[in-house]
């Protein structure tokens, strides 16, 4: 009961970070210049929309009794669930992505270039796998396990995905700093 509770706790913040990614990504790709980005960006908004989709199922399951769901199950029941009923916890910085107060049009800078962009969705990324990787660590059930395995995997796509692009950009390796 005590693992769920806490796994309950951590999907409502897995999920703001999700929805925040999502209007980062949105907002980012109107502003960008490169077509590639641009719809690299677009596309990282819509996989953030489904990672919250999934969550939102899993988070919908536990609260009701119905325990991890597998992924498409998960998928399939947050598609129905409505986000807007869904009150989210006070910001905590173990387990946010984005900081307190955060919103896109403050996190990005209209004058910067797409590098500048591209680089604080990296970071936002390495933050979110870190995230779905401790929280793999922290559970036992099978289904929860393949959830934040799929997640960790997909922040780590994503991850790649922009290191790739600021590379092509760029003309230069991404380092780490």
């Amino acid at each position: 009961m005590e693992e769920q509770n806490g796994a309950l706790v951590v999907l409502l913040r897995a999920i703001q970070n999700e929805i925040d990614g999502q209007r980062f990504y949105d907002d980012a790709a109107r502003y960008c210049i490169d077509p590639w980005a641009k719809e690299l960006l677009s596309d990282l908004a819509r996989d953030e929309e489904t990672h919250a989709q999934l969550l939102l199922g899993q988070y919908d399951a536990l609260r009701s009794g119905a325990g991890w769901l597998t992924i498409d199950e998960a998928l399939a029941r947050g598609a129905a669930a409505d986000v807007g009923r869904v009150t989210f916890p006070p910001a905590d910085p173990s387990t946010a992505v984005f900081p307190p107060g955060w919103s896109p049009d403050r996190a990005l800078d209209r004058g910067a270039d797409d590098l500048s962009a591209l680089a604080l969705g990296i970071e936002i990324e390495k933050m979110a796998v870190a995230l779905y990787q401790g929280q793999r660590s922290a559970v036992t059930d099978e289904d929860a396990l393949e959830a934040y395995a799929f997640l960790e995997q997909e922040e780590r796509r994503h991850y790649r995905e922009l290191t790739t692009q600021w590379e092509r950009l760029s003309g230069t390796p991404w380092e780490e700093g």
